[in-house]
C-alpha cells in the first residue's frame, strides 16, 4: 500500500478513534495519535499519506503540524464538534469535517481530499 492509504487519525476520545479506525479499515491503514505533539513525532517518522485532525485536542493543536504536513505534502482534514470552531476554520484551504458526521460522509471527504488516490479498494 503506498503512504496515500495511509491515514493519521489525531483525537483523544478513544471511542471516537475506534469508530473512525474501523470505518475506514477496508480503505485505509489508520494510526492513533491523541495529541498534537504525539501527531508532530509520528508525522516526522514519514509514511503518512493524510491527518484527520480533531481541533479540540487537550494540548491544542500546535501550528507546527501544519507546517510540517504543509512541507511534507501531506493534507490535513479538519473535524470538530464545535460549529464555532469550524466556521472560524473555514477560511483555511482545508477540507473540513464536523461531528457528528456520517461515515459515508467522513469517507468522501478523506478520499475527496487525495483525489480519490488513498483508497485502497481501487
Amino acid at each position: 500500500m503506498s503512504s496515500k492509504g495511509q491515514i493519521l487519525v489525531v483525537e483523544d476520545d478513544p471511542l471516537v478513534c475506534e469508530v473512525i479506525s474501523g470505518a475506514l479499515e477496508d480503505r485505509f491503514t489508520t494510526s492513533i495519535a491523541e495529541t498534537s505533539a504525539a501527531a508532530l513525532q509520528r508525522l516526522g517518522k514519514g509514511g503518512i499519506g493524510m491527518i484527520l485532525l480533531d481541533c479540540t485536542l487537550p494540548d491544542g493543536v500546535d501550528p507546527e503540524l501544519f507546517s510540517l504536513a504543509d512541507r511534507a505534502g501531506v493534507p490535513i482534514v479538519l473535524m470538530s464538534g464545535d460549529p464555532r470552531r469550524m466556521d472560524g476554520l473555514s477560511a483555511q484551504s482545508r477540507p473540513f469535517i464536523l461531528k457528528p458526521f456520517s461515515l459515508t460522509d467522513l469517507v468522501t471527504t478523506l478520499e475527496a481530499a487525495t483525489g480519490g488516490a488513498g483508497s485502497a479498494a481501487a
